[in-house]
């Protein structure tokens, strides 16, 4: 709106200028000319972006100055061909463009701003608009019978179904195109440049064999022009779709590599041949021949100097780390792999980094130097996490833009429409010389200033409602986004202490102090499949039967070829919440492992027996076995034993306590007081 005012202004100036210098115009008429010769001379020899979009705007406003009006269009249209950015400035142009074209019926430049308004309308992810756009340009090129921009019209198509994960329809408008482009001369380019997007969309679709059938198209395409660079390139993609498609032999893979370093040789491209020979490796070791695939990669060693490329040698590094692994040698293997993590560290290539993090962590682990085993671990673990959460990031990232850029468009119209109000108000003002004219302008004003302000008032309180209603949204998607987090971090805390206690049972050798690292390793177990449980059921709560039965199942995992008999007399729609489910949770961990280790019969089959009841203002929990119980002479109350008092510890915990008693086998019984907010 501000820039359609200053047009206005402008052509006003010039208007008056006009009137008054009439003597002058053909003088002033030819400087300015000149003027804009200068400019386009300037244009013409001028690279740089932001140096060419002041110089567009220049010449625009001069042909506003000079009243040309299709040069004002042409400038806009070149302009927006320069205004990439966000799209925003280059829908403005080809907006302003198109609006001349379509007046002045000239078909030619409509198409092209047409096809400008849907490049930018895809910058801006608006992707309904794009393809209505591009629709429109294959439209005009086929009224006018303009193959070229029917092409391009649809090469648009394609390229916003692409986006949209629309592949099949992506692919037919590719096929058409290529159709078209078979018919008309000098296609080459416009023909490779389809078979790569086709082959692009069949390799993201992980139709292998389909998308090296492309690349061998445009190396045909290729070879009677004999550019030695280009086909290396593409011979070495070719060569990385077969090793994933498994739709060729070794032997052809082989052949396409050896002809791929022939023309590297060729056009001296000594980062092709490398990463050629690279490929070659990688098939020679997919194919079990060991010695030739060493033989490759040492080939590729005498080129890293000169080629210095820092991700490509950490490749080669990969490749030599896997080689040596195979070979058994850890040592040497561990050796690549170091170089491999630090250049991927240093290039900031995460998923990489993680993927070398942990075969260096295995290294260490089998080297029993669990301090660098762990480090290694730690950074593994905390590469995955921020993996992970970097897509929701991102995407909370865009939704505060999004939020904030509307939120600037919604001020600035409210403060342009005030503007014009204001000058058109001044405007009437200075036109009406009668007091009953002035009078019955100034009444319509004040309505129209009522209606309009009334108007304002309710669309900012509708703007403000959908404003605070997306704010909710954001919000509530960063506390559900933020939950996830937190469920994510605590299941791999528990999966990092589990290994550090993995770690540390295997440096020591007494078997009592194993037996407590078990112990306590079982006891993490038991937390963690109480936050395991309370994140699936996405509550605040835990069905005890459930959880029940999933820890007996996982302690019976431990004790391989018992057989035993479970029973269960627990309501299954029960509930306890995390602050009574932790405890309680220990405390059977405590029980059923004591009763799978000792609460046997002499046949050596377990029967156990929980159950749950109420006694007054007391729940309890009863765990009994068919074994011998605890000995005569051991009293459960005095007992220092690290179970029996963490079970009196814990009972405590739940506001209650523990009984024991022997019939026919063990019984322990807990008594626990329920939680009051658990029913809310």
């Amino acid at each position: 709106m501000t820039n359609h005012l200053t047009t206005s202004v402008i052509r006003y100036i010039a208007v008056v200028g006009i009137l008054v210098l009439i003597p002058l115009k053909p003088f002033a008429q030819d400087k300015q000319e000149a003027k804009m010769d200068s400019l386009e001379l300037i244009i013409n020899q001028t690279k740089s972006e932001d140096k060419l979009i002041e110089l567009f705007s220049a010449q625009i406003v001069l042909a506003e100055q000079m009243g040309d009006s299709p040069k004002v269009a042409e400038v806009e249209l070149r302009l927006a061909k320069v205004s990439s950015y966000d799209g925003i400035e280059m829908q403005q142009y080809a907006k302003s463009a198109l609006n001349y074209y379509r007046t002045a019926k000239d078909t030619s430049n409509m198409i092209e701003a047409t096809y400008q308004m849907a490049y930018s309308k895809q910058l801006q992810n608006d992707y309904d608009s794009a393809i209505f756009f591009a629709k429109n340009v294959v439209t005009l090129g086929e009224e006018s019978r303009d193959t070229v921009s029917i092409i391009k019209g649809r090469l648009m198509l394609s390229s916003v179904h692409n986006h949209l994960a629309q592949f099949p329809k992506s692919l037919e408008e590719l096929n058409q195109s290529k159709v078209l482009a078979e018919s008309t001369p000098d296609n080459k380019s416009v023909i490779m440049d389809i078979l790569n997007r086709e082959s692009f969309i069949y390799y993201t679709l992980g139709e292998y064999d389909k998308s090296a059938e492309k690349i061998n198209q445009i190396i045909e395409i290729l070879k009677p022009e004999g550019d030695a660079r280009r086909l290396n390139i593409w011979l070495n993609n070719l060569a990385s779709v077969y090793s994933l498609c498994n739709c060729v032999s070794f032997e052809r893979r082989k052949e396409v590599l050896k002809e791929s370093i022939g023309y590297a040789k060729q056009a001296n491209f000594t980062y092709g041949e490398a990463f050629a020979y690279k490929h070659l490796s990688d098939t020679y070791r997919d194919a079990g021949e060991l010695d030739s695939t060493r033989h490759y990669l040492e080939e590729i060693e005498v080129l890293l100097p000169e080629i210095n490329k820092p991700d490509f040698t950490g490749l080669v590094s990969v490749a030599q780390g896997f080689y040596w692994r195979h070979n058994g040698n850890r040592e040497k293997a561990a050796y690549y792999y170091k170089i491999a993590h630090d250049i991927w560290q240093e290039i900031g290539r995460q998923d990489e980094q993680k993927e070398m993090a942990l075969n260096l962590s295995d290294f260490y682990s089998y080297k029993e130097d669990f301090k660098k085993a762990y480090q290694y671990l730690y950074t593994y673990v905390s590469l995955k996490d921020s993996l992970y959460n970097a897509d929701n990031v991102k995407k909370i990232k865009e939704l505060e833009l999004s939020y904030d850029f509307r939120q600037k468009q919604i001020t600035d119209s409210l403060r342009n429409q005030e503007k014009l109000l204001q000058s058109e108000y001044e405007t009437t003002l200075q036109k009406r010389s009668k007091l009953m004219i002035l009078l019955v302008g100034i009444g319509v004003l004040i309505i129209a200033c009522v209606i309009y302000y009334s108007f304002i008032k309710q669309r900012k309180l509708a703007g403000l409602l959908r404003v605070k209603s997306d704010q909710v949204e954001i919000e509530l998607k960063q506390k559900e986004l933020l939950l996830t987090e937190i469920h994510h971090r605590v299941k791999n805390n528990f999966q990092i202490l589990s290994s550090l206690l993995e770690l540390q049972a295997k440096g020591v050798d007494d078997q009592a102090t194993k037996d407590r690292i078990s112990e306590g390793k079982s006891r993490v177990k038991s937390m963690a499949l109480i936050h395991s449980q309370l994140y699936d059921n996405e509550g605040l709560t835990i069905h005890l039967a459930e959880y029940l039965k999933n820890l007996i199942n996982e302690i019976q995992k431990s004790f391989e070829g018992q057989t035993s008999e479970i029973n269960m007399d627990i309501d299954a729609e029960y509930t306890l919440d995390i602050d009574n489910m932790v405890p309680l949770g220990l405390i059977a961990n405590e029980l059923v492992t004591n009763s799978f280790k000792y609460g046997t019969n002499a046949g050596g089959q377990l029967r156990l027996h929980v159950s749950l009841h109420q006694e007054g203002e007391y729940n309890v929990i009863t765990f009994k076995d068919n074994g011998p119980g605890v000995p005569s002479s051991f009293d459960v109350k005095t007992a220092k034993s690290t179970g029996i008092w963490l079970i009196s510890r814990l009972a405590l915990q739940l506001h209650g306590h523990y009984e024991y008693e022997y019939n026919e086998g063990a019984i322990f019984k807990i008594y626990f007081t329920q939680s009051e907010f658990v029913n809310y």
